[in-house]
Order: structure tokens, then C-alpha cells, then sequence
């Protein structure tokens, strides 16, 4: 994920002037929503590598391993003799035993992951001809989860909810499930081929480490990389490692739920970059999917970014490493696997894990390890050196649940508001947050909006210091009257780095922090984990988008997410299917672009308009953006947006219009037209969405958004063509006294967006401005506020469309 710009300096946050329905008695549930097709990325900061306390050389980072593998992977592919294939054949090669040493002293390494150099690679290759993976019944299982399994059977299938699909064994022979039964999870070293990967070869190697699980009555469970190669730089588990890790954790949830696994004796073994995907993604996450077992990393396992999770801490952690195992066994050369190993042990020592080792074996190198045998150490060592489980009786238990449960509803029922409350997570980091409970209905479900602000060098420059005033004062007001708890959270980022106070700097702590408080905030008052919304400002936004809706969101099943002024994203999103239909929604000043915020390079409309693009190809059915014309980086009416979003989110129930559904991208605005019996359908059931509006109509709908007022209409008609006992007789009697003038008012003519925009301008009440181009005032203040694009065509507006414009006038 490439981190992008500071982006500002607070400034001055006075509230802009939103129109509003003039004469309206509606409360207005939402504002404007359009859709943007621009894509202006925020430029990437480049990351400087750390140096090696082992060595004297700087050792690359686990990024800067990546671009070295892209930009060499050409030439590497080239120099292999046999064309890439998906083929499979045995690999044929030894592996000397080796055994176990005690661990010695170790020294730090440089962070990265590996490819067999193509020499090494070569070797491992077999004269055989090429076969196909055997297949199994088994192998369609998908997304719904995992069967349970009894016997051994290979190339099984997953799909995790977020698409990703890849296959995995299972070695279940000799396991006595009448007993308790652990699992090993298994991640293979990166390859260029199949041919060079011992998970295709299933009756190998494999099968020895199967033993050794079987032998501690677990199952042995090695997993194919989802990796497809697509950066032509081989497979790999470290590679795309959020993706992965959203597979991996999503198909071990399935795989222990369904096989009556033993959560608290799980645990994760890998080989050069399947011990970095451990190191750099599995253990420093949540661990909702295991609540006990260990780590082994063999030739690798290094750190140099992320926070450790605190719920391992006392859970082992095990490296190996050939004493010859350095710099240049490994493609690229400049990567050193027992440095990785080395620098890995010491990063996790320092952050409190109490059962860690390090050992360095006597093997000749990076091709050279006895697998089961070092398994088989590893899980006797983990077993001898586990903290003693302590068991209640079922009836404490039960006693202690229900007690909980009375203590959280108690605490729900007198919540009340508070500033500057203090939350330390498992990691140890520690920050403030206020809370907002005034007037709330417990009876009824009560959500919450948990809000981040933009950066800033000053605490006097951030509205999260003004509590009692202000607007998180009016937030916390627009909240609490829609039963939601207002929660704005400070940064625990300490400026460290001398860039200011910020949410984007230091992602994966800063989420860590969060997604622990949240959960626990959420649990300890009694919130419904369904209605939990986000929202964030330039810096907080972009932490929305790169950090919390992109990882692990087991700390809410419902809600949504608001940015204002950024969200941008590196294009990678991967979420599951429960996060891809909750509301995203991006504001941003149309002039709101480079030049606004520090450093001026940077553009909040170019961050939204890339953020919105990639979250919407990346499959969030509820993705839009509203451009609000002019205003700059701090003028933005936060109050004001946060009501709009609330309020339009889930306004989407089943119509039931025959001829339209919810992929129509107008069919939110329908919904709130029909919501607000505004705009409505046919007798026959259908809206026909693709259907012109004609004069009448469109004079019925704003007489209807203006609150349906009392009208005096004459006995006499004014309009040669309009009779008293017209259906539309007395809105277009109304519409005319707005100053809609002519003896003619040509009822079944459709209308242009020429024709709207005049009808808006009027029954707006002919508000001033600038023509700014346009043909007319109208069609200026119509464009100027995201209705229509100032367009003097004669082209007829259609029904799905009209119904998106009177959303906008109306709100």
C-alpha cells in the first residue's frame, strides 16, 4: 500500500451554505450524491530502508525486495530454460536432516521474502513429462466453507467472501478425533513453476510433515498461494499479503469451525516468504480465528513494519536458520533468509513475546532443512512450554456470561457524555476520544459514528480539542437525534516522525489501536454492531479508506463509512462481501484540489475521485461521491454532511417496480422519491425509468418537494392550454405564480435540462447568480449545484434521471 502526502494544515472550518427546499416542510433526509469519473491519485512517498544490527550492509526492505523482483523478473524469466506452466511434476529433491540446535545469540536482519535464485530453482526440477494436479470431489467446495475431513484428500478448493479462490490439502489419517484435535496450517516458499513448490507434490515431503502433526494428534493442512504471478515475479504469500491474509483467515475460520478443530492449539508453519507472510501479516492482525497455538518460520520470518498482535504474546514463536543461509542463497541476492529470521525474533522479542526462539541450524543453506523434523521439535517444544489451560464448570460459566451481560446493559443504560476518556489496546498504545450520549432511546438499538479528524502540527489547529463547542457539538447533536452515540477519536500518533499529528502515518498501529477500542466500546455499551458508521476528514478520511474498510472489520457486522475531503486508495481493495454493500460515501469542493493543503501537491478532489473509482470497481454496490461546486480544503459543513449521509444510507427497500432494480444508478433517488411520495410509478407496477417527463409532471414533483402547500387557484384558467379539470391544474397554477410566465404552458412537452433548470431556478425562488457561461442564470445556478451540467440540448430528460435531479434540488 503506498502511503501517500501529508495533506494539510488546519485552517479555518466555517460552515458553507448548502441549499436548502425553499417553502418545504419535508425534513430533508439526505444530500446530494453524483457520480465522478476522474481519477487524480495522490503521489506515493517513497520509504527509506532500515539497517541491520547484524551486519554492516543496509538490507532491503520487504517493498523495496518487491521492486527489485518486478523490475528483474523479465530478465530472470528469460534465463529459465522451460516455459512457465501450471503443470505440475514431483519434485525431486533431498533434504538433509539436520538436527535442532539451541537457540544462539542472534542478530537483527533485513525484512523481506525470497525467490529460489534460478540457478537453485533448476536443480529442483524433474525429467518427468508434465501431469495435471490429481482432483478430488472435494475440489468444487467454495465460498459456503469447508467439509469436514476424516481421510487424507488433496487440491480441495476455497473461495473466501471477497472472491479470492485457491486450493489446499488435508492430511487427516492417523488423528483420533475422539480426542481434542489441533491443526497445522502450512505456507510454502515463493516459486516460479508448480514443479518447484513441495505443495504440489502432495505425497512427499508433505506427507513426512503430516506425521509429525499427526504424531500430536493435529491435522496438517498445507494451502496453495492464491498468488497468480500477475506482477510476472513468481507466487508468493507475501506478495499482495492483505488479500492472502483475507483468504487465509477467512478459509482457517471455515476450516477449524468445520472440522471441530481446537481453537486454542492452532498453528501456522512457513518456508522463506510463507515465514514473512506469517511475521508480516497473520501475527500482526487479529486472531479472531485461533485463540492459541504458535508460529514457525523457517528461512524467514523477518519485520520491518506493522505492530506484533498482543494476543500472541505468550503464545510461541519459533525461527530456524542455516548458519550459511545469507545473502546471495536467495533470489535477489541482496536478501539474507537467517537475517530475516534474525532481525524477525528480535522485532517480536522486543514487543513482549515471552516465548520466542531463534535457531540457527548447521545446514549449508537455503535449500537445505529437514521440515518434519523440525515440525516435530517445534510442537513438543510448544507443548512443553504452554501456559496451563484453567477450566471453569458449566455452571460458572454460565454465571459468568449472564453477569456480563446484565454489566454491559447496565453500562449501555447510563451511558452518558464525557471528554478526553482514555483507551489503552492489548499493543500498548494509548490515546483520547470524547463521547457524545445525550437524549438517546435505549429501548431501541443505538448506533454510533466514530469520527477522525484531519492532520495537523498544533492541537489548537484540530476540531477534536474543542469538544464543548464548535462542530462536534453539532455532530454529536445530529447523531444523538438519529439514536447514535457520536465518538470522536484522537490520533494516537505522537509525531514521531516530525510530519504532524496524523491517522495515515503509521497504519497498522494506528488500526490496531482502533479496531481494539472500537470492539471493545461497541461490546462494553451494548451498540448495535449493525449501525456503526465512520467518518473522517482529509487525513482521518484516507485512514477510512487505506486502513479500516481495507483489512479486518470483525469489530462491526453493519454500518458505514463517510469521507470528507479524501479517501483515497491504491487500488487494492479487498473486502468482504458484508463491508462491499455498506455505504461509502466521498464529499469533496469542487476546487478543493492542489494548492489547498500541505504539501500543495497533493489534491483532496483528486484523493476522493481515485478513492470512489477504486471502491466501486472493486465491487461496493453503494459507492458514491457528491462534488460540492466551490469551496476550499477548510469549508466544508461537517454537521450538515454527516445528517445527509446518515439519513440517505439504507434507503433502498424493495420498490417492487417491475422494470427496475437496484443496479439502476438512480435507483437510491428513486427510492427516496417514492419514500417521500414525490415521484411514483404506474398503475401497471412498472416506474419505466427510460421514459421522458414532460412540463406537468415535472411542475407536480417540485409543487410536492415544496411541501405540497395550499394553493388559491382561480376559477378561470389562465392557460389556453391548461383546464381547470387538468390533472396538474392547480401545481402548475403554483408553479406559475413562482414566475413561470406565458398564457401557454405546454403541459405534454418533455422536458430538456434547459426546461428544469429554469422550473428549479423559479420555485428556488430566483436565487442570484453569476452566469458563469451558461445561457441563462438558471441553467448557471442549476450546474453550479450538481443539477444537470449547464447542457442547452433539446435532449429529453428521462425518469430515472429526474428522479436523481429532484433529489439534489430537494436537498
Amino acid at each position: 500500500m503506498a502511503l501517500r502526502p501529508r495533506t494539510i494544515k488546519a485552517g479555518s472550518l466555517a460552515a458553507i451554505a448548502v441549499p436548502s427546499v425553499l417553502g418545504s416542510t419535508l425534513v430533508a433526509p439526505a444530500s446530494a450524491f453524483a457520480p465522478v469519473v476522474q481519477d487524480i491519485p495522490g503521489a506515493a512517498t517513497a520509504t527509506q530502508a532500515p539497517k541491520s544490527l547484524f551486519t554492516s550492509t543496509v538490507q532491503p526492505t520487504l517493498s523495496q525486495v518487491a521492486v527489485q523482483i518486478r523490475q528483474q523478473a523479465e530478465q530472470v524469466k528469460q534465463a529459465q530454460q522451460a516455459p512457465a506452466t501450471t503443470a505440475v511434476q514431483p519434485i525431486q529433491k533431498t533434504y538433509t536432516a539436520q538436527a535442532v540446535q539451541p537457540a544462539q545469540a542472534t542478530q537483527q536482519a533485513a525484512p523481506s521474502a525470497t525467490f529460489q535464485s534460478a540457478q537453485a530453482a533448476q536443480t529442483t526440477q524433474a525429467a518427468q513429462p508434465s501431469a495435471q494436479p490429481a482432483q478430488t470431489a472435494q475440489d468444487a467446495q467454495s465460498a459456503s466453507g469447508v467439509a469436514a475431513t476424516r481421510t487424507n484428500q488433496t487440491f480441495l478448493s476455497y473461495t473466501s467472501p471477497a472472491g479470492t479462490t485457491s486450493q489446499y490439502h488435508v492430511y487427516a489419517e492417523g488423528v483420533d478425533f475422539s480426542k481434542p484435535v489441533g491443526v497445522v496450517f502450512y505456507f510454502d516458499g515463493d516459486y516460479w513453476r508448480n514443479d518447484q513448490s513441495k505443495v504440489y507434490d502432495p505425497s512427499g515431503e508433505l506427507a513426512q510433515m503430516a506425521a509429525s502433526a499427526a504424531a500430536q494428534n493435529m491435522l496438517f493442512v498445507p494451502v496453495i498461494s492464491p498468488d497468480t504471478n500477475r506482477y510476472d515475479a513468481g507466487v508468493s504469500w507475501w506478495e499482495d499479503m492483505e488479500r492472502n491474509g483475507e483468504f487465509f483467515r477467512s478459509f482457517a475460520s471455515s476450516f477449524i469451525a468445520a472440522n471441530g478443530v481446537d481453537s486454542s492449539n492452532v498453528w501456522t508453519m512457513g518456508y522463506s516468504g510463507g515465514a514473512e507472510f506469517i511475521t508480516y501479516e497473520l501475527n500482526t492482525k487479529p486472531q479472531t480465528w485461533r485463540n492459541g497455538g504458535g508460529s514457525i518460520m523457517v528461512a524467514g520470518g523477518g519485520l520491518d513494519e506493522g505492530t506484533p498482535s498482543a494476543a500472541l504474546k505468550s503464545q510461541p514463536m519459533f525461527w530456524y536458520a542455516n548458519s550459511n543461509d545469507g545473502t546471495g542463497e536467495t533470489y535477489p541476492q541482496t536478501w539474507s533468509a537467517r537475517g530475516a529470521v534474525e532481525g524477525g525474533y528480535d522485532a517480536y522479542l522486543a514487543a513482549g513475546y515471552t516465548n520466542a526462539s531463534a535457531t540457527v541450524l548447521n545446514g549449508s543453506g537455503h535449500f537445505d532443512y529437514n521440515f518434519s523434523q523440525i515440525l516435530s521439535n517445534s510442537l513438543s517444544k510448544g507443548k512443553a512450554t504452554a501456559a496451563p489451560k484453567v477450566e471453569q464448570k458449566a455452571e460458572q460459566k454460565t454465571e459468568q456470561k449472564s453477569e456480563q451481560k446484565q454489566q454491559s446493559t447496565q453500562r449501555a443504560r447510563t451511558m452518558s457524555s464525557a471528554t478526553y476518556q482514555s483507551y489503552t489496546s492489548p499493543a500498548g498504545t494509548t490515546s483520547q476520544y470524547h463521547v457524545y450520549a445525550n437524549n438517546l432511546d435505549y429501548s431501541k438499538p443505538v448506533g454510533v459514528v466514530f469520527y477522525f479528524d484531519g492532520d495537523y502540527w498544533q492541537r489548537d489547529e484540530s476540531k477534536v480539542y474543542t469538544p464543548d463547542e464548535g462542530m462536534l457539538a453539532a455532530m454529536g447533536k445530529i447523531a444523538n437525534a438519529r439514536n447514535m452515540v457520536f465518538v470522536p477519536v484522537i490520533s494516537p500518533d505522537t509525531n514521531a516522525s516530525g510530519a504532524g499529528i496524523t491517522w495515515w502515518e503509521d497504519l497498522d498501529a494506528n488500526g490496531e489501536y482502533f479496531r481494539s477500542f472500537a470492539k471493545s466500546f461497541v461490546s462494553e455499551n451494548n451498540l448495535d454492531a449493525s449501525q456503526v458508521w465512520t467518518m473522517g476528514y482529509s487525513g482521518g478520511a484516507e485512514f477510512i479508506t487505506y486502513e479500516l474498510t481495507d483489512h479486518n472489520t470483525s469489530w462491526r457486522n453493519g454500518g458505514g463509512s463517510i469521507m470528507v475531503a479524501g479517501g483515497d486508495s491504491d487500488g487494492s481493495v479487498d473486502a468482504d462481501a458484508t463491508t462491499k454493500a455498506s455505504p461509502m460515501y466521498w464529499w469533496v469542493g469542487a476546487k478543493d484540489t492542489s494548492g489547498n493543503t500541505y504539501p500543495v501537491t497533493w489534491s483532496a478532489r483528486g484523493a476522493v475521485e481515485s478513492g470512489y473509482n477504486a471502491y466501486l470497481g472493486a465491487g461496493f454496490s453503494d459507492a458514491r461521491v457528491k462534488l460540492i461546486d466551490g469551496f476550499s480544503h477548510h469549508d466544508y459543513d461537517l454537521p450538515h454532511i454527516l445528517a445527509s449521509s446518515l439519513d440517505f444510507a439504507g434507503k433502498t427497500p424493495a420498490l417492487g417496480y417491475s422494470d427496475l432494480s437496484d443496479s439502476n444508478p438512480n435507483y437510491n433517488e428513486i427510492s427516496w422519491n417514492s419514500d417521500h411520495r414525490i415521484m411514483l410509478g404506474f398503475a401497471d407496477g412498472t416506474f419505466r425509468p427510460n421514459a421522458s417527463v414532460n412540463r406537468a409532471q415535472l411542475a407536480t414533483y417540485l409543487y410536492r418537494v415544496a411541501g405540497r402547500p395550499a394553493v388559491n387557484a382561480p376559477a378561470v384558467s389562465p392557460f389556453s392550454d391548461v383546464p381547470t379539470n387538468h390533472p396538474a391544474y392547480k401545481e402548475i397554477y403554483w408553479l406559475s405564480q413562482q414566475g413561470i410566465s406565458g398564457s401557454d404552458f405546454r403541459p405534454l412537452e418533455a422536458v430538456t435540462e434547459s426546461t428544469m433548470a429554469e422550473f428549479m431556478y423559479r420555485a428556488a425562488g430566483s436565487p442570484a447568480q453569476a452566469q458563469g457561461g451558461y445561457a441563462s442564470q438558471a441553467l448557471a445556478w442549476a450546474a453550479s449545484n450538481g443539477i444537470g451540467t449547464g447542457s442547452t440540448s433539446s435532449a429529453a430528460i428521462t425518469r430515472d434521471a429526474m428522479a436523481g435531479y429532484l433529489y439534489i434540488y430537494a436537498n
